[in-house]
């Protein structure tokens, strides 16, 4: 891992992607995060997402939904939606990347209403010659402005050798929480720098926390929907439901799989629960 520079800084480094991007591309990708934010709070969140969001990018709408699909039917929330990248992550290969760091809400109809505060997952695509877009969004609530200072982190490994695949890789996580609980599944596969976030709390940051975490508790059934992989083979994720039993959805997550030397390992873990009704 390593700090990033400035932002005036990251945006120098806005360039078309070779096959072998240069050691910037972490922050082309935290510039890309940045103006998206700036956009959101300068012109509204829906004219923002509606300029980012790749076309079939997948949103989280209590299950996941065809994201500019869903920005452009509804009109813009009256609401400054604010947030910046504490933590960004670029494959070898320079198509696929990782942002994830803070938000916060402030009402536009009652300034006097308290701000709210969470966590946000997005993951990018660029392809070859183009501009970084997000492809999946997600995030969590929490109280407090958690990692608002936090400084800027990149990730930029050329990926390890090893065999198998990232839906192998959560397959294998999925028997095991379904068989031995989710302290053993997480204790087997999550990267000793996972990012884990639940609604409701404040990150957990690290395996040791993540084992501490309500996120470890329990067993359940996961279900892979989706999976995709950089063509460096080094960063991918996966989407789909957990529930109680297979056809009882209690929600959504995405997993973030990262190739370390060990293997694929869980960079970051997110779920989207169902809301009771």
């Amino acid at each position: 891992m390593r700090l990033l520079a400035p932002l005036a800084i990251l945006a120098a480094g806005c360039v078309a992607a070779p096959a072998l991007p240069p050691p910037d591309t972490p922050a082309t990708l935290a510039a890309a995060e940045s103006a998206f934010a700036a956009q959101s709070v300068r012109e509204g969140m829906r004219a923002a997402f509606l300029a980012w969001l790749a076309p079939g990018a997948v949103l989280f709408r209590t299950g996941p939904v065809d994201g500019p699909a869903e920005i452009a039917r509804n009109p813009d929330p009256p609401i400054v939606l604010d947030w910046r990248p504490a933590y960004v992550e670029v494959s070898a290969s320079g198509e696929l990347g990782l942002s994830t760091g803070p938000w916060r809400i402030r009402s536009k109809a009652d300034p006097s209403r308290p701000e709210r505060f969470g966590q946000f997952i997005s993951l990018w695509r660029r392809p070859p010659g183009g501009t970084w877009r997000v492809w999946v969004d997600l995030g969590i609530a929490h109280p407090g402005p958690a990692l608002w200072d936090a400084p800027l982190e990149a990730g930029f490994t050329p990926p390890a050798a090893g065999a198998g695949s990232v839906d192998e890789a959560e397959a294998a996580f999925a028997r095991l929480a379904h068989a031995s609980g989710h302290a053993a599944a997480y204790a087997a596969w999550a990267s000793p720098s996972v990012r884990v976030y639940r609604n409701g709390k404040a990150p957990f940051l690290g395996l040791e926390s993540t084992l501490g975490s309500p996120a470890a508790l329990g067993h359940a059934q996961w279900t892979i929907d989706r999976h995709e992989t950089s063509q460096a083979g080094d960063l991918g994720f996966a989407i789909g439901r957990f529930g109680p039993a297979k056809d009882a959805k209690a929600g959504d997550f995405v997993r973030v799989w990262r190739r370390e030397a060990a293997g694929w390992r869980i960079a970051l873990d997110v779920v989207d629960e169902v809301k009771a009704k």
